[in-house]
């Protein structure tokens, strides 16, 4: 069998050369060696000739022949070196030898056979039995693999707590949303039922004032009546009746013609008033939120050079425009602005909604905003006329919503250094926002296009560089 074939081997095998021995001998410790293994092993000794494997020392040499060992040796040559036929996988012969592949040799990390083990190429290497390299590999690799489970140990307590740091960020980070949504429920709770009071307790006031009126009107109504029937019978009376006190008769009819109908109290009416004005304003951050809800992601706008001022510089894609002092020899057609430094942007809008973000590289005077195709583009007075532009004026240092060069505005402060338009075509909507924040900077609520294309619009004066 395999297992008996490798025990005869192991016996017939020299620990020296680690073949099947050659010459066999005995020494004094009944160890047996290749002759010419032990007596090169013993040269230039002269007393302490020990066991190369138990390392028993003897004075004197001692050689005795092993008949036994060389008659066993050509067996275990026979059983060492198995025919190609019957080879397994795995189980070459060395190609130079024709002897089976046992030993393994870490320094070229090869399979090799006794030939070449007692070859010079590998006389220095450290060569060992497959079966002593492999179990030492296997330990190696379970230590590695002992080492690596700790790492995924390592690792998996990691994800986990990362898991759970995201977990308790998100809960964290959804009670505060709760919480905030809450306090504005709460808030716009209690707005809500002051403006139901206030409004209630104004239409008490209205209904009182307006009971008092119609009272006055009703007694004012039954007076009137009794006056209509006294003319009546007036008028029946014969001449001498009726003439007489006839002035007096008049006047009370004049009287009553003249006299007007009871009005609402000037100060219920101016407090009515300020309360609409309250509502109004709730709409309009209603309208500003909904607009915040609908917010689209910024498109890129590509600018158009055919109608850029001469002075207006153009990056090469088209995205970023500064005012220069050298003017450009450009042609003069219809659609380029002549003494304004402004440029519109390649494509226009008749429908839908859109924004764009502008970053405020380097801020002299600007405008930004949207304007209609069919502007004017030449002389000083194409920005004059309302209704062209609705846009962001920076001049002189204030910044102010306008609808055309001469319109003034409230003044705004801290403009931020990019700013998102938003244009809502269908509602007739322009709104200015801080492109990082959110937060609103002005909006137009109704800005009238006709239904003609509008384009955005940029105007770029000295010391300024949009992008």
């Amino acid at each position: 069998t395999k297992m008996s074939a490798e025990g005869l081997q192991d016996k017939v095998t020299c620990s020296i050369c680690l073949k099947l021995f050659q010459d066999p001998v005995s020494i004094h410790c009944g160890h047996s060696f290749c002759q010419g293994c032990i007596i090169q092993h013993w040269e230039g000794r002269r007393t302490n000739f020990s066991c190369p494997q138990c390392r028993e020392t003897a004075p004197f040499p001692s050689l005795r022949p092993n008949r036994e060992l060389a008659s066993i040796v050509p067996v275990a040559k026979c059983l060492s070196l198995p025919s190609k036929r019957g080879m397994g996988k795995g189980e070459d012969l060395c190609q130079e030898h024709q002897e089976a592949l046992n030993l393994f040799c870490e320094d070229e990390q090869k399979f090799i056979c006794w030939e070449c083990n007692m070859s010079k190429l590998h006389c220095d290497h450290s060569v060992w039995l497959v079966e002593d390299i492999t179990q030492e590999y296997k330990e190696k690799i379970q230590t590695r693999v002992q080492a690596l489970k700790e790492e995924q140990k390592e690792l998996r307590g990691f994800i986990k707590a990362e898991d759970k740091s995201v977990q308790r960020h998100t809960v964290a980070e959804k009670r505060k949303i709760v919480a905030s949504f809450m306090q504005m429920r709460k808030i716009l709770d209690e707005k809500e039922e002051l403006l139901l009071s206030q409004l209630e307790n104004l239409h008490v006031e209205i209904q009182k004032s307006h009971k008092e009126t119609l009272s006055k009107l009703s007694r004012e109504l039954s007076s009137t009546s009794t006056l209509i029937s006294e003319m009546e019978k007036k008028c029946q009376q014969p001449g001498c009746e009726l003439l007489k006190d006839i002035q007096t008769t008049l006047s009370r009819c004049e009287r009553k013609t003249s006299s007007k109908s009871p009005e609402i109290s000037p100060d219920l009416e101016r407090r009515f008033t300020d309360f609409t004005a309250k509502t109004a304003s709730i709409n309009i951050k209603v309208e500003v939120i909904e607009e915040k809800r609908d917010f689209l992601p910024p498109t890129e706008v590509t600018l158009d050079p055919k109608t850029a001022h001469a002075n207006l510089h153009l990056s090469e894609d088209c995205k970023e425009v500064w005012w220069e002092d050298t003017r450009q020899v450009l042609p003069r057609n219809a659609e380029r602005f002549n003494v304004r430094p402004c440029v519109l942007g390649s494509r226009g809008f008749t429908s839908g909604r859109h924004c764009w973000d502008v970053q405020l590289c380097k801020q002299g005077e600007w405008a930004i905003g949207v304007a209609k195709g069919s502007m004017q583009r030449k002389g000083l007075d194409c920005l004059q006329a309302e209704g062209w532009i609705w846009a962001l004026w920076q001049r002189g240092g204030h910044c102010k919503p306008r609808t055309s060069y001469s319109s003034a505005f409230l003044e705004l402060h801290n403009v931020p250094e990019k700013i998102r338009i938003y244009l809502n075509y269908k509602n007739g909507k322009v709104v200015f926002f801080d492109a990082v924040s959110k937060e609103t900077i002005f909006a137009f609520w109704s800005a009238s296009f006709n239904r003609e294309k509008v384009y955005p619009w940029f105007l770029v004066g000295k010391g300024t560089h949009l992008k």
